[in-house]
């Protein structure tokens, strides 16, 4: 019985967390997709990938996931350049993009 019970309490924290990730995910491709607008480049895929991920005090002292997600646009259609955003909990703490040719 508590074999059961831990297994059901085990799956129901990956779930919370997947859910939870996938929330992170969209609002850090959300902004990427923000940026590329505003700076009249092609937001590339349209998507972005985890590339770092760790435990973080926010302002507050409380600890919350970082994660910084990197993603590709273009400006001319044939160069491809790189940026990246990171996110501290559901927060975008910064975005930066390469320098890119107009």
């Amino acid at each position: 019985m508590n074999a059961e019970l831990f297994l059901i309490l085990f799956l129901s924290l990956v779930i919370v967390y997947w859910l939870d990730a996938m929330r992170v995910k969209e609002i850090a491709r959300s902004a990427c997709q923000r940026a590329c607008s505003e700076s009249d480049v092609v937001f590339l895929d349209d998507t972005v990938f985890l590339s770092r991920f760790r435990l973080q005090r926010n302002a507050m002292g409380q600890v919350a996931l970082f994660r910084q997600y990197q993603f590709e646009f273009t400006s001319d259609g044939s160069s491809r350049y790189q940026g990246n955003v990171q996110m501290l909990g559901k927060r975008v703490q910064s975005l930066h993009m390469d320098v890119f040719r107009i």
